[in-house]
């Protein structure tokens, strides 16, 4: 269905793949949601594109760049693994970076992730944009909204039936650092102002709303600190010199502990947690990892009621990193690799279960 206006940009389908088309042989590996736990994935993908000529696309996707259904094929099955690495660590929300267009997302969820349970999904639609946002769900979608991001990508909000209880989900994919942080850091504050502003309003009706943040920051948790303290980033660690009036001016505060008000959980900066696969980071450039994938809770998930906070992980099976532990980047010349990032988990469960 298309959405009004003000959703303007994001198409939201609902499969009708019923699980029952399967039959008894469907390979589900855990239930979404039977065992007490909830599993969350953000993965960027690094360039999921269909063999056809929209006008976006980067050169090398297109079909006169020598892009072909063959090479398209490759990536939908090598993006499905990622997913599907092993049944103990099934997602049952996935946000993925990246992206062509929601027409990707059917094709994957058709090919390969249907039988998993894969039946919901929604993606942005920014006009001019070469790569979009998306989530794939194996939980009901119950809504879907685009908020707009002046200079930057959307921030795509869905809300997630999880066994009755409404998990906020918003997927991004900040601006890349590739023209400068000095240059480009104020386009990540602009889309962490706006995070700030959607949950926020959502505090406001329930200040113990569920809300997770989800995606590809382009910023590690500690970034504020990697850049010498010197001048405002997107993201914060709280306690950090000057937190309070960067956080007025729309950046996000995080905490390595259980959160309070305003502040957002980050397991990257809680050495408690259990980061597994002995990996510091998601992301290896310039030879050092960085940890620009995440996935931020607010304090909702650490109140006892619904879902709480378990674990926070790399689940890095060997096929998708090289021989020295580095993600296994996509090489669109060799038509080798998986993406130039790993993917991170969010474990949840149900104190009450």
């Amino acid at each position: 269905m298309w959405f009004g206006p003000e959703q303007r940009g994001l198409l939201l389908i609902v499969l009708p793949m019923v699980l029952a088309l399967c039959g008894c042989g469907c390979e589900l590996d855990r239930l979404p949601c039977g065992d007490g736990r909830l599993v969350v994935m953000t993965y960027n993908v690094q360039n999921l594109f269909d063999p056809y000529f929209d006008g976006t696309e980067y050169t090398e996707y297109t079909p006169q760049g020598g892009w072909t259904g063959e090479g398209y094929l490759l990536r939908l099955e090598r993006v499905s693994r990622a997913i599907l690495q092993t049944g103990a660590m099934l997602p049952d929300v996935v946000v993925l970076q990246e992206i062509e267009h929601d027409r990707v997302l059917t094709t994957l969820l058709e090919r390969y992730l249907v039988k998993r349970g894969f039946q919901w999904y929604a993606a942005t639609a920014d006009p001019d944009s070469a790569i979009q946002t998306g989530v794939i769900s194996r939980l009901p979608i119950m809504s879907a909204r685009v908020h707009a991001v002046v200079g930057s990508r959307s921030v795509l909000e869905v809300v997630v039936d999880a066994g009755g209880d409404p998990i906020v989900v918003l997927a991004l994919h900040a601006k890349s650092r590739s023209e400068g942080v000095e240059a480009t850091e104020g386009q990540r504050i602009a889309l962490t102002r706006v995070l700030r502003t959607v949950a926020n309003e959502l505090f406001a009706a329930d200040p113990l709303a569920e809300v997770l943040i989800a995606g590809d920051f382009n910023e590690s948790a500690d970034a504020y600190l990697r850049e010498g303290s010197q001048a405002q980033t997107a993201l914060v660690p709280l306690g950090a010199p000057g937190a309070t009036a960067f956080a007025a001016k729309g950046s996000l505060i995080l905490s390595g502990s259980q959160p309070t008000a305003g502040t957002w959980y980050s397991w990257w900066l809680d050495r408690s947690s259990g980061i597994t696969a002995n990996l510091d980071g998601s992301y290896w450039f310039r030879g050092v990892w960085e940890t620009f994938d995440q996935i931020l809770l607010s304090p909702g998930f650490f109140d006892g009621k619904g879902w709480d906070f378990e674990k926070g992980q790399v689940d890095a099976h060997h096929l998708l990193c090289d021989a020295s532990g580095y993600p296994y980047a996509w090489n669109i010349s060799l038509k080798e690799g998986f993406s130039d990032h790993l993917p991170v988990y969010m474990v949840l469960k149900r104190p009450d279960l």
